[in-house]
């Protein structure tokens, strides 16, 4: 039977190792098949014999986590489109002596209602064939067939010889859904039509030929799909970026743990890098001398959506190529999950300002820092090619590079913000306490204007030298507050600078900063407007028609303000603007 339009469907997509029909076939299933709530599930059988002995059985684990490694790095820039499409998108590698019975074991598996297959552009017709007679053969019935190839073709009515043509809307002729279902209610035994061809694709009820039709009942529900993958919007688009970036970022290495584990003295306690709330990142120098940073998911991760979120920010920080953010060069999915970064000598932007064997940042570094990770995040707010807002802006997550030039890290709490949505509703609320964001932490509301809030924060620590939070308990926007609404900038500089800065640049953190921070999203300015205001300071355009903070509420509604969010919080407001 083919599954309704309302239904959840359960798309299970065979992938090969061939990237380029993998990724073809995977790109017809989200942006054809696929309607918004469905599952699809990319699945790569290894073709070998069962293995019989133990020994044997665990030598075939390195070639599957290998062939996972494939599939996950394959599947990363996928990320987005599923995202925008709500179609959940996941990654399994097995092995079988019969390709065709293991797609059909997991087809049983999962219930699922379409299987998709790649028809091959290279010489392995033989055993694709035998893959779809198997199929055919004992696929079950709530099962769909679908075949997806990249050659124009055309079918004729093999009892009359004239062409097929049917009238489907522009909107619909490329929903296999619809011409399944349409199929499905037509009898091809009384119409007589065996396939029906519109825009070089082509819907064929089984392989029989036609003699065999007229004796024996049309398979039900196989059905075959071929599609004009090589014209796809999908692949259209990846030409145009290609044509409009020569220099494309590099392709994602898929380092295996041998490299790793070598590269990092077997994670050796004293290559420990960083600590996050579910990584370890380790300092690690590879053969070639490059020195590298590897993030790992914590041993003691036990969370089920943890594969989920790793992919997630796979796809993500996959597509993100910029000075002001972190390069990745590639990952590991053997013995655990790893990311695998280029390492930053200076460490980050909190070492640099609150450890004290990092010394005292000067004044035009942190100037520098500043404007580069507002241009880093300007990038993923408005010049990457799809909106990214990375949910967790603080100081620990700024790597500082070659000369000091500031790199945004860790994207593991990022998200996709297709351009339709204006934010995203998130529950449970997660994020880095001092940075977060009123709306985010009281309902859950994560846009563009969360992360400007964070980076108002960030200028502010940058500025003041002070943590987000005191041991104290006290919130730097408490602190800051009385000297933002009268703009006494000097009561906000760092002690450790001496004085030693441009009071230019100063003013025109302090003003960025008192407008990233007001508490009403709304008022809060874009990225975009935070550079010019980085650049012109009050001279700019933007800094007349936005509000400081003072002009939001009366006295009594201020306080009333500060007070719930201090509590909430956890916070104490201060009575003095001391340390």
């Amino acid at each position: 039977m083919i599954s309704s339009s309302e239904e959840r469907s359960k798309i299970l997509v065979a992938i090969s190792l061939d990237r380029d029909e993998s990724q073809n076939v995977l790109s017809w299933a989200i942006n054809v098949l696929a309607k918004p709530s469905d599952t699809i599930v990319a699945l790569h059988i290894l073709g070998s014999e069962e293995p019989r002995k133990l020994p044997m059985k665990k030598k075939k684990r390195t070639q599957i986590r290998r062939a996972k490694a494939h599939v996950i790095s394959m599947l990363g820039e996928f990320a987005y489109t599923c995202c925008q499409n709500q179609v959940n998108l996941e990654a399994k590698v097995g092995f079988s002596s019969n390709i065709g019975r293991g797609l059909i074991d997991e087809v049983k598996s999962i219930s699922a209602h379409y299987l998709v297959l790649c028809r091959p552009t290279t010489h392995e017709f033989r055993i694709w064939n035998e893959i779809t007679r198997y199929v055919s053969d004992f696929a079950p019935s709530s099962c769909s067939i679908v075949l997806v190839g990249n050659q124009r073709k055309t079918y004729k009515d093999c009892y009359s010889g004239s062409m097929i043509s049917r009238d489907i809307k522009s909107d619909e002729k490329y929903s296999p859904r619809s011409i399944l279902n349409t199929l499905s209610r037509d009898s091809i035994s009384s119409s007589g039509d065996d396939a029906s061809s519109f825009n070089g694709s082509m819907v064929s009820s089984s392989f029989a030929s036609p003699s065999d039709k007229l004796k024996h009942k049309p398979m039900s529900p196989y059905r075959f799909i071929s599609s004009l993958i090589m014209n796809s919007p999908l692949r259209k688009w990846r030409r145009n970026e290609t044509k409009n970036n020569p220099k494309p970022q590099p392709p994602i290495q898929c380092f295996t743990y041998n490299e790793i584990s070598k590269a990092t003295n077997d994670f050796h306690q004293d290559n420990i890098v960083g600590i996050g709330g579910y990584s370890e990142v380790y300092r690690g120098d590879l053969w070639d001398g490059r020195r590298i940073a590897v993030k790992r998911l914590a041993k003691a991760s036990g969370d089920m959506n943890k594969e989920k979120e790793f992919l997630m920010e796979l796809g993500i920080i996959s597509h993100v190529s910029h000075p002001n953010t972190a390069l990745l060069l590639g990952c590991c999915v053997e013995r655990g999950l790893y990311l695998v970064f280029s390492f930053s000598e200076n460490g980050n932007l909190y070492s640099a300002l609150h450890e004290k064997e990092s010394g005292s940042l000067d004044w035009p570094i942190r100037y520098k820092i500043a404007v580069g990770v507002a241009r880093g995040l300007h990038y993923l707010h408005k010049r990457c090619n799809h909106r990214i807002i990375h949910r967790d802006i603080k100081s620990s997550n700024v790597l500082l590079g070659p000369d000091f030039e500031p790199q945004i890290t860790d994207f593991g709490l990022a998200k996709w913000l297709p351009n339709k949505w204006t934010h995203h509703a998130v529950i449970p609320v997660e994020g880095t306490f001092g940075y977060l964001a009123p709306e985010s932490l009281m309902q859950g509301t994560v846009d563009e204007k969360t992360d400007i809030y964070a980076f108002g924060i960030l200028l502010l620590e940058i500025i003041s030298g002070r943590r987000p939070v005191n041991p104290s308990q006290t919130h730097i926007l408490l602190w800051a507050k009385p000297a933002l609404e009268t703009g006494n900038t000097r009561e906000l500089v760092d002690p450790k600078l001496q004085d030693k800065y441009d009071d230019q640049q100063m003013n025109r953190l302090v003003l960025t900063a008192s407008h990233c921070v007001q508490q009403s999203p709304i008022l809060r300015p874009t990225m975009t407007q935070v550079l010019e205001l980085l650049t012109n300071g009050n001279e700019a355009e933007i800094a007349k028609s936005l509000r400081m903070p003072k002009d939001m509420h009366n006295e009594d509604e201020d306080n009333d303000e500060w007070d719930e969010y201090s509590m909430i919080f956890g916070y104490d407001v201060p009575l003095d603007s001391s340390f």
